[in-house]
């Protein structure tokens, strides 16, 4: 047995008994982040039950987000098609070891990439796009110790990511500047103001970036995988009776 499958193996049981994230790198000889998502491709097979992968997220795409961890990178994790939700949800956390709540933007994908060429525009990426939603992501953190946190650990950990909630489609999109299209999100009646541009100046910059991953990969983004481009405000974690909206102006809530 390989010490991806190892890994893998380790991880799922450790998130089925919700036990506290603690860095495994050393334990399994993770050195890499190539190492990581070859772990995250053992995930997908002992992951069956979750469905088939069905797009990607990419996490730590802004400054709020990388402050959190005290790093300047950005890594990739799987999304598989059962853990995707739609519309408006009632969320348990015992669920979860620890939910943490995510503000994005989700990027549906309208035709096949192949295989892009070098310095593909926001422009030419927004073409190949469907539609685009308001959207949180859902992780599970299991209590972890930020400042401690070992990357290559948390992105052998599916980065985390649990669920997907998308929001309101829309296909109403390319006449928006996702560099300052403002969003808002609401706590319980308090709302605060951000912009979509805080992923990676433009969230379509993170479907770019995903791209080039996958084909460095041999791989291509597909039509109608979904790309969950990265938080606009840090991570928020719900107590219970909490209720949370997400609105991208002009795109839905």
């Amino acid at each position: 047995m390989s010490k991806y499958v190892e890994a893998a193996n380790w991880i799922s049981k450790q998130r089925q008994s919700k036990k506290p994230f603690q860095n495994f790198n050393e334990l399994f000889d993770l050195q890499s982040f190539e190492d990581a998502y070859l772990v995250q491709d053992e995930l997908e097979t002992i992951w069956a039950h979750k469905g088939q992968v069905t797009g990607y997220k990419l996490a730590l795409t802004s400054k709020v987000m990388q402050k959190m961890f005290g790093v300047n990178t950005s890594f990739k994790g799987n999304l598989f098609s059962k853990t995707i939700l739609n519309g408006n949800q009632t969320i348990s956390l015992e669920d979860y070891g620890r939910l943490g709540v995510e503000f994005e933007l989700a990027i549906e994908i309208g035709e096949d990439f192949g295989s892009i060429f070098k310095n593909m525009t926001v422009e030419e990426c927004m073409r190949k796009v469907s539609a685009v939603y308001p959207a949180f992501e859902l992780i599970d953190d299991r209590n972890a110790d930020y400042p401690k946190v070992d990357l290559i650990s948390q992105t052998a950990d599916n980065s985390w990511n649990a669920n997907t909630v998308l929001g309101s489609k829309s296909k109403n999109f390319s006449h928006l500047d996702f560099r300052t299209n403002d969003v808002i999100k609401t706590v319980n009646g308090k709302t605060e103001k951000s912009v979509t541009g805080e992923a990676l100046e433009n969230p379509f910059n993170a479907v770019i970036w995903m791209a080039e991953f996958l084909n460095n990969r041999g791989s291509e983004l597909k039509k109608g995988q979904i790309v969950m481009t990265g938080s606009t405000f840090p991570t928020y974690f719900p107590q219970k009776g909490d209720s949370l909206e997400y609105e991208v102006l002009d795109v839905g809530k």
